[in-house]
């Protein structure tokens, strides 16, 4: 294995190959040069010492895309589809089953000394093959960081052997729906329905107006390919069937959608943004929320999205240019250290900061309290910082946690300090027929949005809204209730039949 000179390399580093395929069998990959269409070992590692011999792509490519989903570069599905991988399904199942067991697998790992014993060992790489180890047996190769491993692979078996589920992977992972949001700066409305009806797509077409949410969730638990939904909620939100792969359709390599979850739509659909404000998105990354911040804007007026971790921000970038989101500037800074004094005319705050995950499918480990407390002190400083700038109307913060020290408590401690400039939006009132809201132990819970998984099929959310209560030279704002209802204003059935067909 090369080394360049002045770096320490771990074991498992080294140069990803992505050209030609692979044979695999039982999800085990092919290593070593020359191995095509032989095998297991192949060719290319006759003769050869343990050092000279590469580690499987699949496992390596698996660790890099590890590292970049713990360092919030994108969600698992999009750093897998995203790249240039040959095997697909094999790396997900993999990845997937490793990110519903990582406790377990970190624990194990721990217990058998190995990355103290072999401090020169890629982490990630561990438990990649640690998990490949307990849901097919044992890891097959002769690359040195194998063979290392193997030293320590019955233990790490033996002690994970009781907490870890192959199975539960795959029984979650189809529980949501596929949501694909229509990218209004790519492609109209119009367009993405023709071309879903060209990939034999078929449009599942209700009322809105007559059938409740309730009904709308009956349709979505029933919807089975090829037929989809527009959301009850978002207009631009389509409803697809669990699985449905985008990943290789003409509308996906074109940007002119994009697959994003119902509830991290929720933030900007409930925001008062208009075409001419000027927007701040202070944890930006990866992007989804800004581009649709953008185009909900029709790429007019000014958005800054801001991303403090570097890697992070390089990917913010691609995702805003890929998508055309002309109006957006990014800056590679920490929104903590930004002086609000030198953005006077930013109106609108979106803080979404690192949070649990708990409420996504793929963390259902149970988080320790000292990590939910650092969490907590954090979105609490960044929530109090947004509601400092100046000229800020509205700011929305989002987590994507369930526990309410992320969520109530945060709201709780940040209006203690600001409950005379700022109110919170009656959420309940932008989102018809919703059910779920914070706790009711708070005495604003009912104001703010939480989604349940299991009922309103997409991932753990909360969202609350602050609006100022006072705006420029003592002009009294309309109330929070009153611009949220502005959203929905009401509208007489032959309006709402004529939007309905221009949408559809």
């Amino acid at each position: 294995m090369a080394v360049k000179k002045n770096r320490k390399a771990k074991l498992g580093d080294g140069e990803i190959e992505q050209k030609g395929k692979m044979q695999q069998k039982e999800g085990q990959p092919t290593e070593g040069k020359g191995t095509e269409g032989k095998g297991t070992e192949g060719k290319g590692t006759e003769g050869k010492g343990p050092h000279s011999i590469r580690v499987p792509q699949l496992y390596k490519q698996a660790s890099v895309i590890l590292k970049k989903y713990e360092n919030k570069e994108g969600s698992l599905k999009t750093l897998i589809y995203s790249g240039k991988y040959t095997n697909y399904g094999v790396m997900f199942g993999l990845l997937t089953k490793l990110v519903k067991n990582q406790e377990a697998v970190k624990s194990a790992i721990a217990a058998s000394n190995l990355l103290v014993e072999q401090p020169s060992f890629d982490p990630h790489l561990a438990q990649v093959l640690a998990t490949q180890a307990l849901s097919k047996g044992s890891v097959v190769g002769k690359c040195k960081p194998i063979v290392v491993f193997k030293e320590y692979e019955e233990k790490i078996k033996a002690t994970a052997a009781n907490s870890f589920s192959a199975k539960a992977a795959v029984k979650d992972k189809d529980l949501l729906p596929r949501y694909v949001r229509i990218n209004t700066l790519v492609s109209s409305v119009t367009d993405v329905h023709a071309q879903l009806k060209k990939d034999r797509f078929i449009l599942q077409d209700y009322d809105p107006s007559v059938e409740s949410y309730d009904d709308f969730l009956e349709r979505v638990k029933n919807l089975v390919t090829p037929y989809y939904l527009v959301d009850y909620h978002i207009p631009e939100l389509l409803v697809f069937p669990p699985g449905i792969p985008f990943w290789n359709s003409f509308l996906y390599k074109k940007n002119a959608i994009i697959l994003q979850d119902k509830a991290s739509c929720l933030p900007v659909f409930v925001s008062d943004i208009q075409e001419t404000s000027n927007v701040l998105d202070a944890c930006a990354a990866p992007g989804n929320k800004t581009s649709y911040i953008a185009a909900k804007m029709n790429n007019q007026g000014k958005v800054i999205a801001v991303e403090n971790d570097l890697k992070r921000f390089e990917t913010l970038v691609k995702m805003i240019r890929f998508r055309r989101a002309s109006c957006v500037t990014s800056l590679n800074k920490d929104f903590f250290t930004l002086k609000p004094d030198n953005f006077p005319n930013v109106e609108h705050i979106f803080v979404d900061p690192s949070c649990s995950s708990s409420g996504t499918t793929v963390h259902n480990d149970e988080v320790s309290k000292e990590r939910i407390a650092k969490l907590a002190s954090l979105q609490t400083i960044l929530l109090k910082r947004a509601l400092s700038f100046p000229s800020v109307k509205e700011v929305i913060y989002s987590t994507c946690s369930v526990y309410k020290e992320e969520n109530e408590q945060v709201i709780e401690d940040v209006l203690t300090q600001y409950h005379e400039e700022f109110e919170l939006a009656d959420l309940a009132t932008c989102l018809k027929g919703w059910k779920h809201f914070g706790h009711d132990t708070y005495s604003f819970g009912n104001k703010c949005l939480r989604t349940d998984i299991n009922i309103d099929k997409c991932t753990g959310f909360f969202v609350a809204k602050f609006v100022r209560k006072q705006a420029g030279k003592g002009e009294k704002r309309k109330s929070a209730d009153e611009e949220c209802h502005d959203l929905n204003p009401p509208k007489s059935k032959k309006e709402k039949k004529s939007k309905k067909s221009k949408k559809l």
